[in-house]
């Protein structure tokens, strides 16, 4: 086996020299990783031969002979800056290229060079967005060079320079600049397709490869296999059945249209028809109400003159009348001037007699007033007779009370007494007062000791809250991991969702993914704990087999869905099978903090899952920079451990058995970084219990001083129940000092009262004096008797006088009244004149105005008329009454009713849809004409392109049918095909075990294995058909079983070593012991570290020996 090797680097500590080898000095240049070029042959033959060491140095270090590479094949690639490498040049082999190295290294970073070098985008790879995320962490640019094989002329060198600073990108083709269209046009014209997974497949888009739909797969395969042509061929069927559909469904909706205007257009034709028969009749209608204006203003005008003449000798009969009235009038004042002479006279008589009638009417009072005086004192001598009958009885019932008020006071109890006692009892409620005030002195005091508990009480509740509160706030993470997981794999997120929104479809206990059910006790180790389990951190976990089945039917088959999900065995479930390398003290004695396994919390199961897929019980963690890592290496107690800031793996050499170790730098956590501290948990955990204790301890305390509460109140109650009963025999003696009182005063207002009633007047003077006022009352009502007939006798003659008065005035009322009736009629003849003639002056100024407005009217209308419409109106109304007119419009208006009213806007519809129909049917004869001409088109292309697939498909399904035989297993491909084109389709069907059938290959029925064999024999079955320069597959043979690893190895190194096949490039993290090799294929080796010390290993002097050792070995 041929061996070439390149040694390039220095450490970014100290730069290695080796004065021993030129070579090695020569080459050398700074970067982070370090890559060695193993070119092999065949393992089964006899014989190898050895490259000399110049023809090594210009086959790495300048551009291979490309003879034997395919057109757009890559010859070298450079990276400076660029991810992990600082500096890094290597050459691939025309075949297959087999890139190999410990995951972390940087293998899959040279799949991302060749796919951003080459010009496309970074959302290719399923990494970071910003092409500045791509330079190497402390540098502000970097850049990727690749040499494109050019058998048409000189190599192409493409350049791409990235500025970090402002995320923009530089591009140089064979050193001069362009743009990202033209490197990308210049890549398309070598065939190299990498946005296509069949001939570019990085590591975190292998899956994506088996989750392509079939769809995709048949468009992926024409563009990798087929040729832009085919590929071409078929889009155009697709845009033209597309088009078609389009059009098909635009022609049916026209139809549709046209039909469903043609039928509310029939619905309302009989409207239209009325419509225009009722506008008809309303036009005549309008004709005959102008005429009927004429013709009433020709009436209007008659009566007008007619009213004209009335009213003017109406006028002149008012002026006559109105001259007449004047000599009457003057008499008609005389005869009232008379009147009222009389009428003076008869009212100074009458003032005289009603003097005399007062004069009369006041002496008759006076005769009254002496009588009333005389029945006054009459009533008063009855009155003085009973008042001392009534002074008698008084007196006798008020000796009869002074005696029995006397008895009372003298039978009541002595005052003195009383107060002698009232006064005892004073003392005794004083006394019992100052005792009942020191008990409730005493619970006042108890209370608020009560009080300030109970304060004190509410602080520490309060402070109990906070503390719940802040252990409630560290206990729940689970949201936020909820969330930092939804941004980082949304997936994985609705997945969560969905689980526990259907727990109950299981029979135990699903485990959401394990970075939700882990909790990092130490959050400075969360990087380093992310970076070695961070393969698991987004994986289900079941219970059982019959659980898992149920989750991936559920929700991986039926609703096509990408997550991992793992139902662990039960032996790996018992955590006592997990032994630690060595006992914790002996771990700190090694610098190490403590295991991942002791860093971490979770359920159990997960715990064990981790310990069995990850090994968290076997790497320890450090915090620490300065480690012993050759005695860590030399122990041989670690194959892995970490740091704040790197993991370091340790494998041992198949050959010289020594201890390799490799580092890799850790990135962030993306899912870890929220997590519970432990150590704050615990201390707000004994806050909480010390605050409880200090509650139970307080509501002891307050139950204390509660009990000597209610013993102090009972005392101080029965304080309370004697002072009420001493008050109450208090009070009964107050009552009786009243009663004392109240007795001794009603006896001496008896005694007042006989007093006063004995002390009173006799009523007998009093009668004697009544006797003597009533004989002057009787002289004097005598006296004034005789003065009252008198002055009747002097009231009769002016009565007299008075009569004759009277006579004479009315006599001269009734002339007067005689004129005024005569002045009355002749006044109402006058305004009757007066108002004939306003009331013909008014007809005569209506029927004017009414004359007027007709006419103005009329010929207002007649204005609006047509000229089209003149004859019409003539012939209606020419010579023709109003009593005719007015009979035919009411003819014409009983027709208008016959004829319902149609709404203006259904005409106007019914005929805005007659010009739609119109348009609509030339639209649809354009339409069709192109429905035709696009069956025409996809028939030409179908053809030949169906031709093509057909056999491509059938080549393909053939190649990798013969590769599924080779390893047991059956596989097929067909060709779906559909109506509509792009539904046509790709299935790959596969079958790995006996009992079961051909099935399609999806991302969730087959395992992660399966689907990689299943890839990696779909891309070499089109190996053989392919027109690209190169391929790409990252890690295609992960989760591959040894057997299936070994036949599919061995096929692709078959398939891709044959003579004139494009140049491969297969990417791996390991390799078989004993695998197939060939001489065209080229073996490229990545190790990775910070350095390598001085003495571990000299690669060259390595080379050197192993070329000898054989050459000694074939002698």
């Amino acid at each position: 086996m041929d061996v070439r090797a390149k040694a390039e680097g220095s450490s970014k500590k100290r730069r290695r020299n080796n004065a021993d080898d030129n070579d090695e000095q020569d080459a050398s240049q700074t970067h982070s990783r370090n890559h060695s070029q193993n070119h092999s042959q065949n393992h089964s033959q006899s014989s190898s031969q050895v490259v000399p060491r110049n023809k090594i140095h210009s086959a790495l270090h300048g551009i291979p002979d490309k003879t034997e590479y395919q057109h757009g094949a890559i010859l070298r690639v450079s990276m400076k800056s660029f991810v992990t490498y600082e500096s890094c040049t290597f050459s691939p082999g025309p075949n297959l290229n087999m890139i190999i190295g410990p995951n972390g290294t940087g293998k899959s970073t040279i799949v991302c060079a060749l796919a951003l070098g080459l010009g496309w985008n970074t959302n290719l790879l399923g990494r970071a967005k910003d092409i500045s995320e791509f330079v190497k962490h402390g540098s502000d640019k970097g850049w990727i060079e690749i040499v494109l094989c050019n058998k048409n002329g000189s190599n192409v060198t493409i350049k791409r320079n990235i500025n970090k600073n402002n995320n923009h990108s530089i591009w140089k083709i064979n050193g001069e600049n362009k743009t990202q269209k033209e490197v990308a046009t210049k890549v398309q014209s070598f065939n190299i397709q990498v946005d296509n997974l069949c001939q570019f497949l990085p590591q975190d888009r292998v899956s994506e490869f088996a989750q392509m739909s079939p769809q995709e797969l048949l468009k992926e395969t024409q563009r990798a296999v087929g040729g832009e042509e085919m590929l071409n061929a078929h889009q155009k069927m697709v845009e033209l059945w597309n088009e078609y559909k389009i059009a098909a469904a635009s022609v049916k909706g026209d139809l549709e249209a046209i039909a469903a205007n043609e039928k509310q257009n029939a619905q309302i034709e009989k409207d239209v028809i009325r419509f225009q028969q009722r506008a008809a009749v309303l036009r005549r209608v309008r004709f005959i109400d102008i005429w009927i204006l004429y013709a009433r203003y020709g009436l209007a005008k008659e009566e007008y003159d007619r009213l004209k003449g009335a009213r003017r000798h109406l006028f002149q009969r008012f002026k006559e009348m109105e001259a007449a009235s004047g000599p009457m009038q003057q008499k008609k004042i005389q005869t009232e001037q008379h009147e009222k002479d009389l009428q003076d006279q008869k009212n100074k008589l009458d003032q005289l007699y009603q003097r005399a009638v007062r004069t009369l009417k006041a002496k008759g009072s006076e005769i009254e007033a002496t009588e009333g005086q005389g029945e006054e004192l009459r009533s008063d001598l009855d009155r003085l007779k009973a008042k001392g009958q009534q002074r008698e009885a008084l007196i006798a019932n008020t000796r009869r009370k002074l005696v029995a008020c006397q008895t009372i006071v003298d039978g009541a109890p002595s005052e003195d007494d009383v107060k002698d006692e009232k006064s005892e009892l004073d003392h005794e409620i004083r006394a019992l007062l100052e005792e009942s005030r020191e008990s409730k002195d005493a619970i006042a005091t108890l209370q608020q000791q009560q009080a300030d508990i109970v304060d004190h009480c509410a602080r520490l509740n309060a402070d109990l809250t906070h503390k719940r509160k802040k252990m409630d706030e560290l206990e729940d993470v689970n949201n936020r991991k909820l969330q930092a997981l939804r941004n980082v794999d949304n997936d994985v997120y609705e997945a969560v969702i969905w689980l526990r929104q259907n727990r109950h479809l299981f029979k135990n206990h699903v485990f959401d993914p394990i970075c939700l059910e882990i909790n990092v006790k130490n959050k400075k180790f969360a990087d380093a704990i992310e970076s070695n389990i961070r393969n698991f951190l987004r994986t289900f976990v079941c219970q059982t087999r019959e659980d898992y089945d149920t989750f991936t039917a559920e929700y991986l088959d039926r609703m096509k869905k990408r997550v991992n999900v793992m139902a662990p065995d039960e032996r790996s479930l018992n955590m006592d099978q997990y032994q630690l390398p060595m006992s914790h003290a002996e771990l700190r004695d090694w610098g190490f903090h403590s295991y991942i396994l002791d860093a971490v919390e979770a359920p159990p199961t997960v715990l064990a899952v981790l310990c069995s897929k990850a090994n968290i019980h076997q790497i320890p963690l450090s915090d620490r920079n300065d480690l012993d890592s050759k005695a860590i290496r030399d122990s041989g107690k670690f194959r892995k451990y970490a740091t704040l800031t790197n993991v370091f793996s340790i494998n041992i050499s198949r050959h010289t058995k020594e201890a390799i170790e490799t580092s890799s730098q850790i990135r962030p956590a993306q899912v870890l970084t929220t997590s519970v501290d432990p150590v704050e948990r615990e201390r707000l955990s004994r806050s909480v219990d010390e605050l409880r204790g200090q509650l139970n301890e307080r509501e002891g305390n307050i139950k204390e001083l509660h009990a000597e509460e209610s013993r102090v109140r009972k005392i101080y109650t029965e304080f309370a129940d004697k002072e009420s009963a001493l008050k109450r025999k208090k009070e009964e003696l107050n009552n009786t000092l009243r009663k004392i009182h109240k007795n001794r005063i009603e006896l001496n207002k008896a005694k007042e009262e006989l007093q006063r009633k004995l002390d009173e007047p006799s009523t007998e003077d009093q009668e004697a004096r009544i006797q003597e006022q009533l004989k002057r009352l009787a002289t004097k009502r005598c006296k004034l008797t005789v003065e009252y007939v008198e002055l009747m006798k002097e009231n009769q003659r002016l009565v007299t006088r008075v009569t004759l008065s009277t006579l004479a005035r009315l006599q001269a009322h009734a002339v007067a009244k005689a004129m005024d009736d005569e002045w009355a009629a002749a006044q109402e003849e006058l305004e009757r004149a007066e108002a004939d003639y306003t009331q013909a002056n008014d007809a005569y100024e209506k029927v004017k105005d009414q004359a007027r407005e007709l006419l103005e009217k009329a010929k207002a209308e007649y204005a609006t008329l047509q000229p089209e419409e003149l004859d019409e109106f003539k012939e209606i109304g020419t010579g023709i009454s109003l009593a005719a007119l007015e009979d035919m419009l009411a003819g014409e208006q009983a027709k208008v009713a016959l004829h319902y009213q149609t709404h203006p806007s259904v005409i106007e519809k019914y005929e805005r849809r007659l010009e739609e129909i119109k348009v609509a049917r030339a639209t649809v004869e354009s339409k069709e004409k192109r429905l035709k001409k696009i069956e025409g088109d996809i028939a030409t292309i179908r053809g030949p392109w169906y031709t093509k697939i057909s056999q491509l498909v059938s080549d393909i399904s053939e190649s990798f049918s013969t590769s599924f035989a080779k390893i047991g297993c059956a596989g097929e491909i067909k060709l779906g095909e559909h109506e509509d084109y792009d539904k046509w389709s790709i299935d790959i069907l596969v079958k790995f075990r006996d009992s079961e059938k051909l099935q399609k290959l999806t991302g969730q029925r087959q395992s992660g294995g399966e689907r990689s064999v299943s890839t990696i024999m779909y891309l070499m079955a089109m190996q053989s058909l392919s027109k690209v320069s190169f391929r790409v597959v990252d890690e295609i043979n992960q989760g591959m079983d040894p057997r299936n690893e070994r036949l599919v190895h061995s096929q692709l190194v078959e398939k891709a070593c044959k003579p004139n096949t494009a140049q491969y490039f297969l990417i791996t993290p390991k390799l078989l012991p004993n695998l197939e090799y060939h001489e065209r294929m080229k073996v490229l080796c990545i190790y990775n570290g910070e350095w390598l010390d001085e003495g571990v290993m000299k690669w060259n002097k390595y080379i050197d020996n192993q070329q000898r050792a054989k050459k000694a070995h074939r002698l």
